[in-house]
């Protein structure tokens, strides 16, 4: 399963990368805006993965849904801001479900507090 693990970990950070690269564009057009905001929700989707596998290692099983992950995340100490992590979840959902430009405009708006919250769970899963 570690080796496992380490492959999901590897490719949230390869996707995190991307994800960064999109927030850094001065300017971006409207595509490039709506390019942002589906690589923050493959990111998120990876993420979550990558935290259940995290989580099944340590034992704890038929964790099936984002949300329990990140409660599960959150009590065993992998996350320390459960909130930033239930606001991308209704985010991501928002965005998947549901196009509105306004809703895409303030969602990029709030993109890089959204990845930071990822950098800083990437960093405590390569531990």
């Amino acid at each position: 399963m570690t080796d496992y693990l380490d492959s999901k970990i590897a490719t949230f950070e390869q996707t995190l990368k991307t994800f960064n690269e999109a927030l850094l564009l001065e300017n971006p057009s409207e595509l490039e805006r709506d390019g942002a905001i589906q690589r923050f929700e493959y990111c998120f989707d990876l993420a979550w993965k990558a935290v259940k596998r995290y989580l099944e290692k340590t034992g704890l099983l038929d964790l099936n849904s984002p949300r329990s992950v990140f409660v599960a995340a959150y009590a065993e100490g992998v996350i320390d801001d459960e909130v930033i992590w239930s606001t991308i979840i209704l985010k991501r959902n928002a965005s998947v479900h549901t196009y509105d430009r306004q809703l895409a405009e303030a969602l990029f708006a709030e993109l890089p507090l959204y990845y930071n919250a990822m950098y800083n769970l990437l960093q405590r899963l390569k531990i």
